[in-house]
């Protein structure tokens, strides 16, 4: 038999890069596959209601229509099914024309979501195929399901399906929506399982693995790849495969390679050589006219590119700045507020934008959530619980990862072996005091998950997201957002930088953590102070275990001279993966680091500022650009981030206004000021 898979449409009639990558041609390569292929069927994966404009606009609502007319054989129900609560996630379900499966989410009454099955059968040809659907355990807390509703633990929930299908099936499919580690822990603890297609993840295989002899597969989400594997009946085993990459050939730039074709299995296909189902587009069409009618003019053009890809996950990015740091406009609170924090999730589309327009689409394309802006009155102790809390620390699937991205607060943050840990925060340049009290500014969905929310309430603004940022950039002629110091990953702390000067060059020399390192990572080194921007060396290299990095006496003087500097040279190591000892399932040991964000391991070695002017004693500091948290240029003008100031723009003239985002504001009831 023949599976084609998967979904993972997050709401999307096309790709939020490329217009050209769409639904209409993804499904006839799919409908292409299914007709040629004895014993074929189309399986989904789930994620496919939200989170997009789309989505966010229609409640899912114009994806089951779409997925009606495809017909998949059954899809697992993922998290953002439920973005809009368990009644809206039912009337979907039931909606549906096609079975949704999952077996480890239960009603309080131990029954299965309704309008949903735990596990069904379908016939495809002469096979009868069984097939279960697995979500994430962490449904509670990314998603709104509700606290009184069951979520099992997989392994139980898969043996548990896997016992009601076998001997009345000739094939077993879990459709998955878990993680790609989750899913080889299942396959190695669940007997009788043939095959696990799809993830909550999005990653795309080399090829499938198999473990326990469980063929697992998974490539990627939304419009850019489509598996295909044919199966022995007799036997399980995997016979054939193959991974359709799919790329617009009029996008490609000189010289640029179409992706894919790197193994006989790899087959890239050209988007432009696709007709796609007629029946698809007109429905794409008379869903998306109206919204791009509204919003698809550009609302501000952008100097720099905006990463809005699950980088934001890993590392600090220039969009996330600029997206924290409109969320610290919000109101007519006076100084203003201290910090905001957005969850990485919460930034979605996995796109680059720019340089060039950015329009509303793409805005919403980047927030697509109903998430409303809050102000909350938070402890300095409860902050510092709040970002280490945010912390996922190795081993994971994606490696250690902040998970946030902020603005008006800075900190270095280490996740290892399940521990997590920050320090030197320091809010508005200064050390964080654990007994102050602090505005944060956060979205209601982080508030609701988090210690944040324990905190008093003092705003609830009324707005989403995306529409309020759409307000605020349009009185803009251009953004430069950039990227500075506010989140400083240290996987090890070496000993004090010693400290040599000559009157017109600084020399550190640091320690390279020897049994953690396999080597140096040039070009990442860096001096950081609590507030202002870091200074690059002049040069960096290694040798005999130490790290040797020169710098402009004048550049590094001027951050020595400030009060309390708190300096630190900053630089990234090749990891010894012997050394830290992770391993997967199989006993392998984790190719480090495994996240995308991060090519390197990072080191920290404190500075010793009193030092740093006493061999500089002839050196003429020269003036440097303090830290921008957002640059701008039109109607507002840029703000600096120095010691006691705000970063990012200065106050907006109001905050209501609904051009570009009116219709979506009437979700929303007239929430009013609170305290």
């Amino acid at each position: 038999m023949t599976l084609i898979h998967d979904t993972h449409f997050h709401g999307r009639f096309e790709d939020a890069g490329d217009a050209e990558l769409n639904l209409q041609r993804y499904f006839a390569v799919a409908d292409q596959l299914r007709s040629e292929y004895d014993n074929a069927a189309f399986i989904g994966n789930g994620d496919d209601l939200a989170p997009s404009l789309l989505g966010l606009e229609y409640e899912g609502s114009h994806m089951i229509e779409a997925l009606n007319y495809m017909q998949p054989a059954a899809v697992g129900a993922g998290n953002h099914e439920f973005d809009f609560g368990i009644e809206v996630a039912q009337e979907r379900f039931q909606t549906s024309e096609f079975p949704w499966v999952i077996a480890n989410l239960l009603t309080p009454d131990g029954e299965p979501v309704p309008g949903t099955q735990r596990w069904t059968t379908f016939e495809t040809g002469s096979a009868t195929v069984g097939v279960f659907g697995l979500g994430t355990e962490s449904f509670h807390t990314i998603t709104s399901y509700p606290d009184d509703w069951q979520v099992l633990d997989n392994v139980a929930a898969a043996r548990e399906a896997v016992a009601a299908l076998e001997g009345d099936v000739d094939f077993i499919i879990c459709a998955s929506h878990i993680s790609t580690g989750a899913q080889e822990r299942v396959a190695n603890n669940v007997d009788g399982l043939d095959a696990i297609v799809g993830s909550h993840s999005g990653v795309v295989f080399d090829a499938p693995k198999t473990f326990n002899g469980t063929t697992v597969a998974e490539f990627g989400d939304e419009f850019g790849h489509l598996g295909r594997l044919t199966f022995d009946l007799e036997t399980g085993e995997l016979s054939e495969w193959e991974r359709l990459d799919f790329y617009n050939s009029a996008a490609l730039g000189d010289g640029d390679s179409p992706p894919g074709g790197d193994s006989e299995n790899h087959v890239p296909r050209d988007v432009q050589e696709i007709a796609g189902d007629e029946e698809l587009a007109s429905m794409a069409q008379a869903y998306t006219a109206e919204l791009e009618e509204q919003l698809g003019q550009p609302i501000v053009e952008s100097e720099v590119e905006l990463n809005a890809t699950y980088d934001n996950y890993a590392v600090e990015t220039g969009l996330g700045n600029l997206i924290t740091d409109l969320m610290r406009e919000v109101g007519d609170f006076e100084p203003g507020i201290d910090v905001a924090v957005q969850n990485a999730g919460g930034i979605r589309s996995n796109t680059m934008y720019g340089p060039g327009a950015i329009t509303g689409i793409n805005v919403m394309d980047i927030l697509p959530f109903p998430n409303e802006i809050e102000v909350y009155e938070l402890s300095g102790a409860k902050l510092r619980e709040y970002i280490e809390g945010s912390v996922r620390p190795m081993p994971g699937d994606f490696g250690s990862q902040p998970a946030i991205q902020v603005s008006g607060i800075s900190y270095e943050w280490w996740g290892h072996d399940g521990e997590t840990n920050v320090e030197n925060v320091f809010v508005g340049g200064e050390p964080l005091d654990e007994s102050e009290t602090y505005l944060v500014s956060t979205n209601d969905y982080v508030a609701g998950r988090s210690v944040i929310g324990e905190g008093e309430r003092v705003l609830s603004s009324g707005q989403f997201q995306g529409p309020f940022m759409i307000d605020q950039l349009e009185g803009r002629d251009t953004i430069s957002p950039t990227r500075g110091h506010r989140m400083i990953r240290v996987d090890e702390t070496v000993d004090p930088a010693t400290v040599e000067g000559d009157g017109e060059t600084i020399t550190l020399t640091a320690s390279l953590p020897t049994e953690a390192s396999e080597g140096f990572t040039p070009d990442t080194y860096r001096v950081v102070p609590r507030t202002g921007e870091s200074v690059t060396p002049e040069s960096a290299s290694a040798s005999d275990g130490m790290v040797t990095a020169t710098f402009d006496a004048a550049e590094l003087t001027e951050l020595a001279s400030m009060d309390d500097p708190t300096l630190r040279l900053v630089g990234g190591f090749d990891p010894d993966e012997e050394h830290y000892g992770y391993t997967n399932d199989g006993g392998d040991l984790i190719e480090l680091p495994p996240s995308s964000g991060y090519s390197y391991h990072q080191l920290k070695a404190s500075v010793d500022a009193e030092t740093v002017l006493a061999a500089t004693a002839t050196a003429t500091p020269t003036e440097t650009e303090t830290e921008t948290g957002t640059e701008t240029s039109g109607t507002e003008t840029s703000g600096t981030e120095t010691s006691g100031s705000q970063p990012g723009f200065g106050a907006t003239a109001a905050v209501g206004g609904a051009a570009g985002g009116a219709y979506l504001y009437d979700r929303l009831s007239d929430d009013e000021t609170e305290g």
